[in-house]
C-alpha cells in the first residue's frame, strides 16, 4: 500500500492535473502507479492504481495544489507513505523521492493518455426489463479488485441462473435461489455461502444492493450488459485446432475414483510421445485457469503442435473430477498423477516408453515424486518446481510478496516471525481442531494492533483468517511440510528440465534451480537442464515486478521463449526430428 505525497516545481498548479503513469523503484524491481488528478470548484481530487497489488481506483485524501507544488495521500494506510517531487520543465513528468516506514526510494510518473484497466469493468449498464441477461460487477476484496459475472434466465416470476468470478476461473456456480419482487432481487449461492440482496434501478441497467458471505457484507452493483464478456486471452488458442482433442475419463483405481480431462494428439500416424500437465497448488481445472488466464491450455496447444500427444486433467474434487480435494494430500497428486500415465499407456495414439510429466509449482513437486516411483515415467519438465524445504519456500516468498508492496524489513521480520510459529505449530500437532484453535488465536495475536481502517485495507478480515487456518491446519499443508525435496530428485533416473522465472516471488528462483539441480546430480541423474528466464513470474509471463496481482493485467499468458524451451528439450530426449 502507499501513501502519496507529491511536490512539484515551478509550474502552474494546473499541469498537476492529469493522467500519469509510472513506477516507484522499489529494491530490485519497480512497482508501476498510475496517478490521476482533477480540480473542480477550487478543489483538488484524485484516485491511484496500483496494478501488482490489484488496487484499481483508491481515492486520494487531503489532496492540494498550488505554488508549483502538489501533495495527497492514501487514507488509513499503514506505514504513511509519501512522495515529493517536481515537474519537469515541460510538464510532461514528475520525478522525485518516495517514503514510506522510514525507507525512501526514487519514482518517476509520465504524463500519459488514460485507458481503461486490463480487467476493469463496465463503469455503468445499459437500460433493459426485467432480470434476465448478462450482468458484470467488481467484487473488491481488501486491496483485490475481481470481475463477477452473473447470466440470468427465465422471467422474474421464476429466475434461475449462475455465477463466475472471471479473474479466478471460468466455473459457474449456480444460483439456488432467485426471487424477484418489482425491483427487488433475492439471491443465494450455497456453493459458496453467499446471499445478495438487491433492487434494480428504474431504468433497469444496473442492480445495487449488499453480498453476504463468511460473516461479511460487501456492497456490490451489478452492471447490465449487452453480452457476456469476452474472457480469451491473446494466446488462447482458436478452433479449429489442426490436431485431435478428446473429453475423456480416466481412472484412479486404488481411490476409487475418475478424473476427467482433455486429451490432445497430432493428427500425424503412428505413436506419439506424451506429456501429462500436472497443476499448482489450490483446486484448479485441466487448463491451470488463473486470474483470467489459460496457462495449460496454450502449452498443451504448443506441445501438440509439436508432436505430442498432451493429457491435462481437473483435479480431483474441482469441476468434472470426482474425489475430494479437501482431504487430498500430494501423496494423492501423485497417484492421480502416475493414474494418467497408466490411461495413457492404453491408448493406440501413444508410445507407451516415451510418456513424461510436467508439473507447475506444486506439480513441480508431485512430478518427480511420481517418477521416483515408476520407472513408466521417461522425462519430467519441472517448471517453477521446488528444491529446498517447503518452510524455506514459503518464508521467502511472503518476504518477497511483502516486499512488492513497499514493506519495510521491520514488517517483514514479523512476518517471517509470524510464519516460522505457524509452521511449529503445524510440525508439533496433529492436523484437528486443537490446531485450527491455536493457528486462529496466533493469526488474531498477529493483527491485534492494527485498526478496522487498515486491516479493511489490506484485505484482513474474518473470511480471510478462516481461509488461512483451513489451509493451513489441514492434512495436505501437514505433509507438504515434512516433504524433502532433495531426498525425492535424489531417486529421479529419468532426463529432467528445470525452469524458472527471476521475477518469480512465489517460488524464488536461483535458490530453487541449485537446489534442484544438486540433488538430481547427488544422486547421479547426469542427464539434467536448467533454465532461468529472469524477467518471467511465476507464470512465466514477462513481468514487471513478478507480484500476484499482476498476473491478471498481464496481456502474455505463458512467455514464448520459455514455451519453444521446454517444446525444444522434449523433442531431443523424445527423439523427434
Amino acid at each position: 500500500m502507499l501513501l502519496v505525497y507529491l511536490a512539484i516545481g515551478a509550474v502552474h498548479a494546473e499541469d498537476a492535473a492529469g493522467h500519469w503513469e509510472g513506477e516507484i523503484s522499489l529494491p530490485g524491481a519497480a512497482l508501476g502507479i498510475r496517478v490521476d488528478l482533477e480540480q473542480a470548484n477550487g478543489d483538488w481530487k484524485g484516485t491511484i492504481d496500483i496494478p501488482a497489488q490489484g488496487l484499481r481506483g483508491f481515492a486520494l485524501g487531503d489532496v492540494k495544489a498550488g505554488g508549483g507544488h502538489v501533495s495527497f495521500t492514501l487514507p488509513k494506510v499503514p506505514g504513511d507513505p509519501k512522495f515529493s517531487g517536481e515537474v519537469s520543465a515541460n510538464g510532461q513528468s514528475i520525478g522525485g523521492n518516495f517514503t514510506q516506514g522510514g525507507q525512501a526510494l526514487p519514482f518517476k510518473l509520465n504524463r500519459a493518455d488514460k485507458s481503461a484497466a486490463a480487467n476493469s469493468g463496465p463503469a455503468k449498464g445499459i437500460a433493459g426489463k426485467g432480470f434476465a441477461g448478462v450482468w458484470q460487477a467488481t467484487f473488491k476484496q481488501g486491496p483485490i479488485e475481481l470481475r463477477i459475472v452473473m447470466n440470468m434466465t427465465g422471467d422474474d416470476t421464476a429466475l434461475t441462473g449462475t455465477l463466475t468470478s472471471i479473474d479466478q476461473g471460468s466455473t459457474e456456480m449456480p444460483i439456488n435461489k432467485a426471487t424477484a419482487t418489482g425491483k427487488g432481487l433475492v439471491m443465494e449461492i450455497k456453493s459458496i455461502g453467499a446471499t445478495y440482496e438487491g433492487t434494480m434501478s428504474e431504468n433497469g441497467a444496473e442492480i445495487g444492493g449488499n453480498w453476504k458471505q463468511s460473516g461479511q457484507t460487501t456492497a456490490l452493483t451489478f452492471n447490465r450488459l449487452a453480452k457476456a464478456p469476452d474472457t480469451s486471452r491473446a494466446q488462447d488458442p482458436k478452433r479449429p485446432y489442426p490436431y485431435q482433442d478428446e473429453e475423456v475419463m480416466f481412472a484412479n483405481v486404488g481411490a476409487g475414483i475418475r478424473l476427467a480431462g482433455t486429451f490432445t494428439v497430432p493428427k500425424t500416424p503412428g505413436r506419439h510421445p506424451a506429456v501429462v500437465l500436472l497443476t499448482g497448488s489450490g483446486p484448479q481445472d485441466r487448463n491451470e485457469e488463473i486470474m483470467g488466464h489459460r496457462p495449460f491450455l496454450v502449452l498443451a496447444d504448443h506441445l501438440t503442435r509439436q508432436g505430442f500427444a498432451v493429457l491435462r486433467f481437473d483435479d480431483r474434487g474441482f469441476a468434472k473430477s470426482e474425489g475430494d480435494f479437501s482431504k487430498a494430500t500430494d501423496l494423492d497428486f501423485v497417484g492421480d498423477a502416475l493414474a494418467a500415465v497408466a490411461w495413457l499407456k492404453t491408448r493406440p495414439e501413444v508410445d507407451a516408453a516415451r510418456i513424461g510429466l510436467a508439473g507447475h509449482s506444486e506439480g513441480g513437486i508431485v512430478a518427480p515424486r511420481a517418477a521416483a516411483q515408476s520407472k513408466d515415467v521417461a522425462f519430467i519438465v519441472l517448471m517453477a518446481g521446488v528444491g529446498v524445504p517447503m518452510d524455506q519456500v514459503l518464508i521467502r516468498q511472503a518476504a518477497d510478496l511483502l516486499r512488492t508492496t513497499g514493506a519495510g524489513e521491520a514488517m517483514i521480520a514479523k512476518q517471517n516471525d509470524l510464519q516460522r510459529e505457524l509452521m511449529r505449530l503445524i510440525r508439533t500437532n496433529a492436523p484437528g481442531r486443537a490446531t485450527e484453535s491455536q493457528v486462529r488465536a496466533l493469526l488474531h495475536e498477529s493483527v491485534k494492533n492494527t485498526s478496522k481502517e487498515e486491516a479493511s485495507a489490506l484485505g484482513i478480515n474474518d473470511a480471510m483468517i478462516d481461509a488461512q487456518v483451513s489451509m493451513v491446519s489441514s492434512p495436505w499443508f501437514a505433509e507438504i511440510l515434512k516433504y524433502d525435496p532433495a531426498a525425492t530428485l535424489a531417486q529421479v533416473r529419468c532426463p529432467v528440465l528445470a525452469i524458472n522465472g527471476g521475477k518469480d516471488l512465489q517460488v524464488a528462483s536461483g535458490e530453487n534451480l541449485r537446489a534442484i539441480e544438486q540433488a538430481l546430480k547427488n544422486g547421479g541423474n547426469s542427464d539434467v537442464t536448467v533454465v532461468e528466464f529472469p524477467e518471467l513470474n511465476h507464470l512465466f509471463q514477462s513481468s514487471q515486478t513478478g507480484a500476484v496481482a499482476e498476473y491478471a493485467t498481464n496481456a502474455e499468458t505463458f512467455n514464448i521463449k520459455a514455451l519453444n524451451t521446454i517444446s525444444d528439450w522434449l523433442r531431443k530426449r523424445a527423439d523427434l526430428h
